[in-house]
């Protein structure tokens, strides 16, 4: 599982920040490399994706939210909270309704 997000140095160092805080809470080690303005983070699991994994990349979605500045209080300030965005939550959706 992988983001591919465009940040400037600012919000990279911070996004980075908050990626070691959830990394060690989920106990997840990705990689995170920086070319060209884009910021790239993956996390690769050996046996699918597993809860800890979809926890991690739901933690760094709402991250990056607030940093680039799509959220102004986080994930439950806004009046479209519940709308479904990024990669992973369009991922997820799909999951769930296949089911």
């Amino acid at each position: 599982m992988s983001r591919v997000l465009t940040l400037d140095e600012s919000q990279h160092a911070s996004l980075t920040e908050w990626i070691k805080i959830y990394a060690d809470a989920f106990e997840q080690r990705p990689d995170v490399s920086r070319s060209d303005g884009q910021t790239r983070i993956a996390v690769a699991g050996t046996d699918g994706v597993t809860l800890s994994e979809v926890n991690f990349a739901a933690r760094v979605e709402d991250a990056y939210q607030h940093i680039a500045g799509i959220t102004s209080r986080g994930p439950r300030s806004t009046p479209h909270a519940d709308t479904p965005t990024g990669a992973l939550r369009a991922w997820w959706n799909r999951r769930r309704d296949s089911r």
